[in-house]
């Protein structure tokens, strides 16, 4: 009973866990790099492989209610100019009528209002308008070096990724208070048995 009892709490948050996909496709082929900002969850794999013609998804796993954000870049494999040069993605994580966690995906273009069903690259000659506005913006780490040609820039308006995720930690931490208080209690109670029984004889 005392094990299946610590392990209820677990269960229960495992199948609260819903997972979002963004959908990428880029043309020529090349990685599609995904950022997560502060605070959200990390996604399964932080690049994906993407085939000419083909379609991806970067598959996110959520446990909890919020909005998080992503930003998704493009690496060529012939260092190529991409438009756009990169696109935002916010999750939105919330419970349903039936308390079940349902989550709803927005993509939007670099600096743009126009809201896509997927991550879209194409082969640029020359950057994008999205791409020389991101240029000039000075970063934290390095305000005087100029991005060089040919080459994707990697710097867009986001967030440094985090390095983990310890949501499940308060859950782990319940389940062994809770295990020890179980055996503490057992011991009590054996030891209480075995006076009564020595004193009967």
């Amino acid at each position: 009973m005392l094990v299946m009892l610590c392990m209820f709490p677990l269960s229960a948050s495992a199948a609260q866990t819903v997972s979002a996909a963004i959908p990428v496709e880029i043309e020529g082929g090349g990685t599609a790099i995904v950022i997560s900002e502060v605070n959200c969850p990390l996604p399964e794999s932080s690049s994906v492989e993407v085939q000419d013609g083909m379609t991806e998804n970067i598959n996110i796993k959520f446990t909890e209610q919020g909005n998080y954000f992503y930003t998704i870049q493009a690496d060529a494999q012939n260092e190529s100019y991409y438009s756009p040069e990169y696109y935002t993605a916010s999750v939105d994580v919330k419970k349903d009528v039936s308390g079940w966690l349902t989550a709803t995906v927005v993509l939007a273009k670099a600096n743009s209002d126009y809201k896509p069903d997927k991550c879209l690259f194409t082969i640029a000659d020359e950057p994008s308008e999205a791409t020389e506005t991101v240029e000039t913006q000075p970063t934290d780490t390095d305000t005087d070096t100029d991005t060089d040609a040919g080459q994707t820039p990697k710097n867009p308006p986001t967030s440094r990724p985090q390095t983990g995720d310890d949501s499940m930690l308060d859950i782990y931490l319940l389940i062994c208070i809770a295990a020890a208080g179980g055996l503490f209690a057992l011991s009590v109670i054996y030891s209480v048995s075995t006076e009564r029984l020595i004193g009967r004889k």
